[in-house]
């Protein structure tokens, strides 16, 4: 691409010493995942079996492990560890193939200074961004099948913030804000070439608006990026940019003119050439917490339909509550039907891209709250020339705790035709939002869902008109030895490839039976795991 124009683009250790050796990409980014099998009869159960798992002692000066999946081509596994010698992180990459043996490693040796900032992979690599305080940034790009590195460097604009990095092509591009106005700061990371991009919409004061979300499309070499417009207190207008791979304009609509309702998280999928299906969520006030679904159809800079659902009116969307506090809702929504208004309850949303079948689409979306946890602390201080002891207390944030799943499908109209629902309490709490479900595949009738909670897997396959077909668990995962006692397991399981799946995570283990063996021990472990 010629220079001056936008060029977009949008894990682990050897050091560790493994104690045996006996077992999304996923869009890691996942715990939770959709299978789809091959035609099987519905009365086949599914059989989970577990094939191998490695476990790495925990306490071995590296940290942070994280897992990325290349399919056949195996995974790679990362993790790091600080030299005070030379003062320098080195970041572990090492690469296993599909018997789970390592065959490679590489270390990447950076300054103590640059601390991990973003991460994005796809099918060949692993993209990392690295940055300091002062705005100098290194990204390293590894490969997945050879662990070949390629690092550049460079500075983010001054009084700028750059977050949510994605790959396009050759390009590595981040949702900025510079001098408080959106903009895209791109680099090229093969040769480091940076630009930014400013985000303009006639007739609006870049003050006022603000670069709520971006989204890669791959296989349309597209960008399209959100923008927030302030309009009033409680309403806020979200305007949808597309650009081409070099960076230019191609369609600009405002998707919520004259609509009373804020949207809250949105995503594309193009449909066929310049007519492009947005779906998410929506809420009737300016916050994160959303109220319900919404489902559009634009066609170019034209919108053909947008339709609004509250989540009370889904039928099946209360149904992971227990069976009182459902009643006491159902009991108040019609209260509020009666005197001619609506019911409203709030949910945060991880939605998925649309998923398009025949005859019309399906949403996947995975709901969440914030949870906080209480911080005391006493210090001594000089009041009324007394020394006294004072104790203070501060809400800190601990993570977002995920509690069910929501599949819908809507008609090609964008009419809600069914929906189901299913708990989702995963055991770990995640301190950004993630999207434990991914979509494998799906058959012509139905689609299967697997998810990952503490040490057992579900499945679920649903059919395209609403029907739960099989809803299986997993009996718990394998450990290493005969005598070994789970006590806590933080875990996630990705699709790997074929019919396998890569299972990982931190486990509290206890031993009192064999003697060869800590009584107690933290592993870091993984697991591959057929489905059948």
């Amino acid at each position: 691409m010629a220079e001056g124009m936008l060029m977009l683009g949008t894990q682990f250790l050897s050091g560790h010493s493994p104690l045996f050796q006996p077992s999304i990409f996923a869009l890691m980014k996942k715990a939770l995942i959709f299978l789809a099998l091959s035609s099987l009869s519905a009365l086949l159960v599914a059989q989970i079996t577990y094939q191998k798992r490695l476990e790495f002692e925990l306490k071995d000066e590296y940290t942070g492990e994280k897992i990325t999946a290349f399919g056949k081509q195996g995974f790679i596994m990362t993790a790091s560890r600080y030299h005070s010698t030379i003062k320098q992180t080195e970041w572990k990459y090492d690469l296993y193939n599909t018997q789970l043996e390592q065959i490679d490693t590489r270390g990447v040796f950076l300054p103590k200074k640059m601390g991990l900032d973003e991460t994005y992979s796809d099918e060949e690599r692993i993209h990392r961004l690295f940055k300091d305080k002062l705005g100098n940034f290194s990204i390293v790009t590894i490969e997945a099948a050879t662990l070949a590195e390629t690092i550049v460097e460079g500075q983010v604009p001054k009084k700028s913030r750059i977050t949510e990095m994605a790959i396009l092509g050759d390009y590595a591009i981040f949702k900025a804000s510079i001098k408080r106005s959106p903009h895209l700061f791109t680099v090229n990371w093969k040769t480091g070439k940076t630009q930014t991009i400013p985000i303009i919409i006639k007739g609006l004061v870049p003050q006022k608006t603000s670069l709520f979300d971006l989204q890669i499309l791959p296989e349309s070499r597209e960008i399209f990026a959100y923008i927030y417009a302030s309009v009033g207190r409680r309403k806020s207008d979200i305007y949808v940019i597309r650009l081409n791979e070099n960076g230019e304009k191609e369609g600009i609509f405002n998707l919520t003119k004259d609509i009373d309702h804020n949207i809250v998280a949105i995503s594309a999928s193009k449909l066929s050439e310049d007519v492009y299906a947005f779906t998410g969520t929506y809420s009737s006030k300016s916050t994160s917490m959303a109220e319900g679904l919404f489902f559009c159809q634009a066609d170019g800079e034209n919108i053909d339909f947008i339709e609004f659902h509250n989540f009370l009116d889904l039928e099946n969307f209360l149904t992971y509550l227990p069976q009182k506090r459902k009643d006491k809702l159902e009991k108040k929504k019609i209260r509020k039907e009666e005197k001619g208004k609506e019911l409203k309850i709030s949910y945060q949303i991880a939605a998925h891209e649309v998923i398009k079948i025949d005859d019309g689409f399906l949403f996947l979306g995975e709901a969440y709250y914030p949870t906080y946890r209480t911080e005391t602390t006493t210090s001594r201080r000089m009041i009324n020339g007394v020394s006294q002891t004072v104790t203070s207390s501060r809400q800190v944030f601990d993570g977002y705790q995920y509690t069910h799943a929501i599949l819908g499908r809507f008609s090609d109209e964008g009419d809600l035709l069914w929906d189901e629902t299913f708990e989702l309490w995963s055991a770990r709490k995640p301190y950004h939002v993630k999207r434990f479900i991914s979509i494998q595949e799906q058959n012509p009738n139905s689609i299967k869902l697997a998810f990952a909670s503490r040490n057992r897997i579900y499945t679920r396959e649903i059919d395209f008109t609403g029907a739960v077909i099989q809803d299986d668990e997993s009996d718990p995962i394998e450990l290493t030895y005969e005598g070994d006692k789970m006590r806590r397991s933080y875990s996630d399981i990705d699709y790997w490839y074929g019919h396998y799946f890569l299972a990982y995570g931190r486990q509290k283990i206890k031993n009192k039976e064999d003697e060869e063996v800590k009584k107690k021990r933290w592993v870091y472990f993984i697991s591959k795991i057929k489905y059948d």
